[in-house]
């Protein structure tokens, strides 16, 4: 860790580094996103006849989004961390794994708590970065304060619904990432360079 330079000015060389990778990020979060809705709309239409597909394509999707995220969070200057941000990416790949290695009469009991801390996470991440990003006055969208809040509203229901949701657990896959599909498209449209 960089102990605390005050002469350096940590606002401009994040916003230097954002503008850099704003683009890349921006078409990269767009395509996730419509890969995670896709792949939510699939689980909807067809939730018994390709589950172990559609499983294999989430937990393929998940892993790759939990290491972006981890990516993100080890590329990000060490005072705009978020360590809601890399549990968000741990708990991503780890839910991934589970469910290519376990199979699915295993996990809908899991998986149900899992979705729901993941959602949890995913919406405090969202929230709190946005809340940074108001703080040292770089203009952000409210969207990821409204997504975060979505999240963390999803979440909850969730726990408090174990039996409803494991019972229909195809279409508790679909809704997260039909929300997560959504969630980053919104957010990587509304990305642009900032301009101070």
């Amino acid at each position: 860790m960089n102990w605390y330079d005050s002469n350096h000015d940590y606002v401009n060389d994040y916003i230097e580094r954002w503008n850099k990778t704003a683009g890349r990020a921006k078409a990269g979060m767009i395509v996730l996103g419509i890969i995670l809705a896709l792949a939510g709309v699939a689980a909807i239409a067809a939730p018994i006849g390709t589950y172990l597909f559609i499983q294999t394509a989430i937990a393929v999707v998940l892993i790759v989004h939990g290491i972006g995220q981890f990516a993100a969070y080890i590329q990000t200057p060490e005072f705009f961390r978020n360590g809601a941000q890399l549990a968000t990416g741990i708990l991503n790949a780890v839910l991934g794994v589970l469910l290519l290695a376990l199979p699915a009469s295993v996990m809908a009991g899991a998986i149900v708590y899992l979705l729901s801390f993941l959602l949890i996470m995913t919406g405090i991440e969202r929230i709190s970065f946005s809340r940074q990003m108001r703080f040292y006055q770089i203009p952000t969208s409210s969207m990821s304060t409204a997504t975060g809040i979505l999240n963390i509203i999803l979440g909850i229901a969730f726990i408090f619904m174990p039996l409803a949701t494991s019972l229909a657990l195809s279409y508790l896959i679909a809704a997260y990432l039909v929300v997560g599909g959504i969630t980053l498209v919104v957010e990587g449209v509304s990305i642009k360079k900032i301009e101070r």
